[in-house]
């Protein structure tokens, strides 16, 4: 009997949207979120927009989100309804894309749409900082939106014959990447003007005309009044600890957290070589020089990420910063594992044992998480009825001590500090308009 990998694909995808849909039933708004909830009550979207764009940050793509499905945010459906659409989106840019590629190659790659919630689920073990990038309302307005642009982006860069749809979303998206996202672009850029110089292709007209977009649309957002103020507040760093931050960046993205993010996601993507695809180049891919090439590439990838968000803010950059160097890292392993598998021999047996370990281990994976989800949903809501209740009887303006939250899991935690000046603390303090002082006890 022939061997299929489309049952395990159907039990995964399953798995996957029970994941998805309870993380998204069990997320709550944190930290900056509270601070767009509080302004609505006083501003319109318009408002808010106005002052994220011209004192605060140039994202007029990602500016607009925030201030514009804030207005929505009192609903109790809200982030299950924002989320799922980001992640909707996320898949439907992944399938796209892979649907390119393949007709690109002309390759006969069956079971698409399952295999392309497999390379989602890839994705969210690759991506740094998870709950930063795609269950924050604030982060999933900036990093999600920007990857799903870009996703949609290099579908219509590999589609050989462009259509009157692969022209708006070549407009749109290359707007919407450096009106939210100026590492991204930063990056897009190189990797365009590399192709444009190096690479005789016969799509260089798409490619120049997204570059001309995406640089007057950065230098829109890095000229703005918005990014000047915010600059004026970042620290400067000398040549030498920009590139000893950069590094020590670098080492942590890829190394420290090996075992949570790019372990888990090399482990479920194995299937993919599975799958029998047929080339005519075969000859050309050598597994150990193809392994190398990648690791170099992500690796100076990464350093150039975590070096353009080190120099204008100083110190460490945060992880989410990396979503960019997370996209290529995926787009890389999913690269090598289809050439791969069409070069080796894994015994049918083999095979079977590999998707059993992998079936189980996402079922308990699911079962875990949603208890800790669970777990962290229910203190929140108790924390937030408390401080409601707080603010229509307590009448004194002594400081009052919070018990802290538990792990959040994969969810961000919306859990302030002891320093009643932080904006934690203060946002919070701010959405519930309490007189007291919020402090997290010891």
């Amino acid at each position: 009997m022939t061997f299929s990998i489309r049952p395990y694909l159907y039990i995964q995808t399953l798995l996957w949207l029970v994941f998805f849909a309870s993380i998204a039933y069990f997320n709550r708004f944190v930290a900056d979120d509270f601070y767009f909830l509080y302004a609505i009550k006083t501003k319109t979207p318009y408002e808010i927009f106005y002052h994220l764009q011209f004192e605060w940050n140039g994202r007029f793509f990602s500016n607009w989100i925030l201030a514009w499905f804030i207005q929505w945010g009192d609903s109790p459906y809200f982030l299950i309804f924002f989320n799922s659409i980001s992640i909707l989106l996320l898949y439907s840019g992944i399938n796209r894309l892979l649907r390119k590629v393949t007709l690109f190659y002309q390759l006969k790659i069956s079971n698409l749409n399952l295999l392309s919630f497999l390379i989602l689920t890839v994705f969210f073990f690759a991506s740094k900082a998870i709950s930063d990038v795609w269950f924050w309302y604030s982060g999933v307005a900036i990093y999600m939106s920007s990857t799903i642009a870009l996703l949609f982006l290099l579908s219509v860069f590999i589609n050989k014959e462009k259509s009157l749809i692969d022209w708006l979303i070549l407009i749109m998206a290359s707007m919407a990447i450096p009106g939210s996202n100026e590492a991204m672009t930063i990056i897009l850029l190189m990797f365009i003007c590399w192709f444009l110089v190096f690479r005789n292709s016969k799509q260089k007209m798409p490619l120049l005309i997204s570059s001309i977009i995406l640089t007057i649309c950065f230098l829109i957002n890095y000229l703005g009044n918005g990014t000047a103020i915010r600059d004026n507040i970042t620290p400067d760093l000398s040549w030498q600890n920009v590139i000893l931050y950069t590094g020590y960046a670098t080492v942590k993205t890829l190394f420290f957290q090996f075992h949570k993010t790019f372990l888990p996601a090399l482990f479920l993507v194995l299937p993919i070589t599975f799958l029998t695809i047929k080339r005519t180049n075969k000859n050309n891919f050598r597994p150990l020089k193809e392994l190398v090439y990648s690791c170099i590439i992500i690796g100076i990838v990464v350093f150039i990420n975590h070096l353009i968000a080190v120099i204008p803010l100083g110190a460490l950059s945060p992880e989410r910063i990396t979503t960019v160097s997370s996209v290529l890292i995926v787009i890389l392993l999913i690269r090598y594992l289809f050439l791969l598998g069409s070069e080796i021999y894994i015994s049918e047996k083999l095979k079977k044992v590999i998707l059993a370990i992998n079936t189980i281990g996402m079922i308990v994976f699911v079962v875990i998480t949603f208890q800790i989800h669970n777990n962290y949903a229910r203190a929140y809501d108790k924390r937030m009825d408390e401080l409601a209740k707080i603010k229509t009887t307590i009448k004194h303006q002594k400081p009052i001590y919070l018990k802290p939250l538990p792990h959040s899991g994969y969810l961000p935690s919306a859990e302030i500090t002891t320093d009643t000046t932080h904006f934690l603390n203060v946002d919070l303090k701010r959405y519930f308009e309490l007189n007291n002082a919020l402090i997290l006890k010891k």
